[in-house]
């Protein structure tokens, strides 16, 4: 082969690629399968033509061929997760690997990760570290095996003993992963209103990266987790205001106080306004719905002049319809959620117990309407 002018890496990139944009195929060419194709593809073709190109020169020309080909995904936060994650991981894999070094870098990425959603997610689970550690190499070297050997397994002998076997593996360990995410305490990430903190942590993850494997990057990691978990640490709850669902009854409470049950009003809606405990001075009236909530008419939401509802559930189409009609937005706070607000000087920070895990474009319309309200409730202040 040497001597045809044929090397491993002609091979490689011959075997390889065609595989990448098969599989990018199959996922309905979703944008993380793109990019890493085109990053490995990228780096095949350099060393299939002995390039002497650095790593860091590989992953640039991968960028700039993405956007080459999609000028509008330079907007998009996976774009600049992904690239960032290759290039913390390019720069802190560069001594022999061990196990215990493997391990480090699982939690420079998880740190480096919560640096770049900060804004983006809310908290994260306190064993999520521990878990990738523990699921990565099992799809590496089980999971995707095994689901290989199934494929074969169906396609050569027509049964399906292995991808059975491997389900119910799957469904347990997924049943583990779900309870050890969501009933294991979370840590809420700090919201801070000035860049200054994420420039900070971005440059100790830089830091910590580039001086590698020397240990004084532990106290970057000591130092980023401080300030991105600072109200977990300090605080048991920091919440000055908060809206629970409890077994289908709305409620407000502040830290210690009940100030205001949903069924204490049966038609007078007057005694469910909670603006006052958002911002007193105010121009728009926030209401709690009441238990019956039938008794939102349309004269009681314009006689109050009423903004934003809080509703424990999907009231009925008329109900939303009519809503709707009057420009009344709403938030639902459904059974067992909690909707909090967090007075920071002059800014209000809102949390919904279910919006904890949106990520990017995968927020329901529920946390969408967070935002909106956060959004609406900062532009009064101002």
């Amino acid at each position: 082969m040497l001597l045809s002018g044929l090397t491993r890496w002609h091979c490689d990139a011959a075997i390889v690629i065609p595989m990448l944009f098969g599989y990018a195929y199959i996922t309905n060419w979703g944008e993380p399968v793109v990019r890493a194709s085109i990053m490995l593809s990228v780096y095949l073709c350099a060393r299939m033509l002995a390039l002497k190109a650095s790593p860091h020169g590989i992953i640039i020309f991968a960028l700039w061929l993405i956007l080459l080909v999609e000028p509008r995904s330079i907007l998009s936060p996976g774009l600049w997760l992904s690239f960032s994650m290759v290039f913390l991981l390019i720069g802190y894999c560069q001594t022999t690997v061990k196990l215990s070094r493997l391990l480090m870098v699982q939690l420079m990425l998880s740190t480096a990760s919560m640096v770049l959603i900060l804004g983006w997610q809310e908290a994260i689970s306190s064993v999520s570290i521990l878990t990738n550690v523990v699921l990565i190499p099992f799809a590496a070297f089980v999971w995707f095996p095994w689901g290989i050997a199934a494929c074969v397994e169906v396609v050569v002998v027509g049964t399906d003993l292995s991808y059975s076997i491997l389900d119910v593996i799957l469904r347990l360990i997924i049943d583990g992963v779900d309870w050890l995410a969501f009933e294991l305490p979370l840590l809420p990430f700090e919201q801070y209103a000035s860049s200054a903190p994420r420039l900070l942590m971005l440059f100790l993850i830089g830091f910590w990266v580039y001086q590698s494997p020397l240990k004084r990057g532990l106290l970057c990691v000591v130092g980023i987790w401080s300030t991105l978990f600072a109200s977990a640490f300090i605080e048991e709850n920091g919440a000055n205001l908060t809206i629970l669902n409890s077994d289908g009854r709305l409620m407000i409470k502040d830290k210690s106080t009940v100030l205001m049950v949903d069924s204490w009003a049966a038609h007078d809606l007057n005694r469910l306004l909670f603006d006052g405990y958002v911002m007193p001075a105010q121009n728009r009236v926030y209401l709690l719905s009441p238990a019956d909530m039938t008794a939102m008419t349309p004269e009681q939401l314009l006689s109050l002049n009423v903004s934003w509802v809080v509703l424990r559930k999907y009231a009925s189409t008329q109900i939303m319809a009519m809503m709707t009609a009057l420009k009344v937005d709403w938030v639902i706070v459904e059974d067992h959620e909690s909707l909090s607000f967090f007075f920071e000087n002059d800014r209000t920070v809102l949390r919904h117990s279910a919006c904890i895990y949106s990520f990017f474009l995968l927020k329901s319309d529920t946390c969408k309407r967070v935002e909106k309200l956060e959004s609406v409730l900062n532009y009064i202040q101002t």
